[in-house]
């Protein structure tokens, strides 16, 4: 069955897209360089620029979209094995340090970004690239909403699976399923 294609549907998998066409600009490009210069002896000076603030979009946004579904490799071995108000004491922390550290990272980010934009003066004067003379605040604007993503991702998840405040679209169906089978209706 295809699914329709909609306004809600971009936005709220923006992240995946934004991740989808960056690395597609970075694979081509790059191989469009390689290309130039080995086969007409001629290499794309901008390239190198152009690729590499692709590649941030790349990983900081691509690592919100892991996060949002749940890609990130983790080491659970110790929380595999404890058992009962343990593990749900050890889940709680790690849930608060997680967030306390992405909350920590944003803000470091977003500091970072205004230091692109602004001299210590407090005076209007970004940072350009050497070739292209780009703002690398464009470039760096990631970082923050990468991690801004990511905070506000382990917000949700913290309030869904800790507090069980939202129920998303799967466990309402998890829900109806379990009434069905178990003769509530």
């Amino acid at each position: 069955m295809k699914k329709k294609v909609t306004a809600k549907t971009i936005f709220s998998n923006l992240d995946a897209i934004i991740t989808c066409i960056t690395l597609s600009a970075c694979v081509v490009l790059v191989n469009m360089n390689v290309l130039m210069r080995y086969i007409l002896n001629s290499p794309l000076q901008w390239c190198e620029e152009v690729v590499t603030g692709m590649f941030v979009w790349t990983v900081f946004i691509g690592s919100a979209y892991a996060y949002r579904k749940h890609a990130h490799l983790g080491v659970d071995i110790v929380v595999n094995h404890l058992n009962g108000k343990s593990k749900v004491t050890v889940q709680w922390i790690v849930s608060i340090l997680e967030l306390a550290i992405l909350i920590m990272l944003t803000i470091i980010s977003a500091e970072y970004v205004y230091h692109l934009l602004f001299s210590r003066s407090g005076a209007f004067k970004p940072v350009v690239t050497d070739v292209l003379r780009f703002p690398k605040a464009y470039i760096g604007i990631a970082v923050p909403i990468g991690f801004g993503l990511s905070t506000i991702y382990s917000i949700y998840f913290f309030l869904k699976d800790r507090f069980h405040l939202i129920k998303d679209k799967n466990d309402v169906e998890e829900d109806a399923a379990f009434d069905v089978e178990g003769g509530n209706y």
